[in-house]
């Protein structure tokens, strides 16, 4: 009798395991359904976030692009307006029956005698003695030769125009390239000292020269610590002029002294008694885009050798070594589009 209730009570929860076991494989079957609706529902997500992905994307290079052709054609109608303003300057300054003269009245080229010839002597010697041997302005001014040497291939090989080329280090550097240069300065002795070593300088006016050059004529216009020397008015002559002589694909390049470094700002900048005032890259990125260059490139370079030396310093804070010890140049370059929009 035992033996039998016993085997009654294995017989019941052998059949309550196999109870036990279907609704477990039932259980396992509904979460198995579950993670996969989970899973497909996961995929579906996924697809919407790709999608929206893929139309953000979509979206923000429409609006790059429609910015670029709106900047694009802004730059052009720029052009237009200072090419209609450099012609209506022609015809205001035309007398009857004489042929019209250049917009900006060319000075007399400075004789190489009396107070000039001092002059030119001083400045010679302020700028061997302050601005740097030439070899370390060559260095200085070797990052631009890529620039350059694009744009002579852009425009089929055409010249560069160095205006204020001083002591010809610039001058050199493109000659040394296999680059076509001509250098324009008022510095009597500097062209001189360029001249005797081969170099095609000339002595004369960066608004003489520019407003006898043909159009679309050079591959780069260049003034190295030039434009701070000039009333505004010049500068902004030089800039227009430069738009007519550069051939499409050109470059328009003015390095200046960076006055956003507190010591060029404070000193450097007045040991130079020729300097008029300082020109900063906001007043000549809107200069060149009032002129209609288009792209527009800032640079700041050569920062001071103790710069690295204060910015390892843990007590200095590094902003402020930057305004002190940075960037000493400040460099902006305008392209002449290749082609009207």
């Amino acid at each position: 009798m035992g033996d039998d209730v016993s085997g009654v009570k294995r017989f019941g929860n052998y059949i309550a395991a196999i109870f036990k076991l279907g609704r477990t494989e039932r259980l396992a079957k509904e979460a198995r359904r579950s993670i996969h609706e989970i899973e497909r529902s996961l995929e579906r997500l996924n697809g919407w976030e790709d999608r929206e992905r893929r139309l953000r994307n979509s979206i923000k290079q429409m609006v790059q692009g429609e910015t670029q052709v709106l900047m694009a054609r802004n730059a052009e109608l720029a052009r237009n307006f200072v090419e209609l303003s450099r012609r209506l300057d022609q015809v205001l300054l035309a007398s009857p029956g004489e042929p019209a003269q250049p917009p900006c009245p060319t000075p007399d080229i400075p004789k190489a005698g009396g107070l000039e010839a001092v002059m030119d002597s001083f400045y010679h010697r302020l700028e061997n003695k302050y601005r740097g041997s030439v070899s370390d302005i060559r260095n200085r001014l070797r990052v631009y030769l890529p620039d350059v040497e694009s744009a002579v291939i852009r425009t089929g090989g055409k010249p560069v125009m160095d205006i204020g080329c001083g002591r010809g280090e610039w001058l050199e550097l493109l000659n040394d390239a296999g680059l076509s240069a001509i250098g324009i300065d008022t510095n009597s002795v500097q062209i001189g000292e360029a001249q005797e070593k081969g170099l095609d300088a000339r002595q004369g006016d960066a608004r003489h020269a520019l407003s006898e050059a043909e159009d679309n004529s050079l591959a780069c216009i260049s003034a190295h610590h030039l434009i701070e020397h000039l009333p505004f008015e010049e500068v902004l002559w030089i800039t227009r002029e430069a738009m007519r002589v550069l051939a499409p694909g050109g470059v328009l390049l003015f390095e200046t002294p960076d006055v956003r470094n507190v010591l060029v700002g404070a000193t450097s900048f007045h040991n130079d008694p020729t300097h008029l005032h300082p020109m900063t890259d906001p007043v000549l990125t809107v200069l060149f885009e009032t002129v209609g260059f288009q792209p527009i490139e800032t640079r700041r370079l050569h920062p001071h050798e103790k710069l690295a030396e204060f910015i390892a310093k843990p007590s200095f804070d590094p902003e402020l070594a930057n305004l002190m010890f940075g960037a000493q140049d400040l460099a902006v370059l305008g392209h002449k589009p290749l082609q009207e929009v």
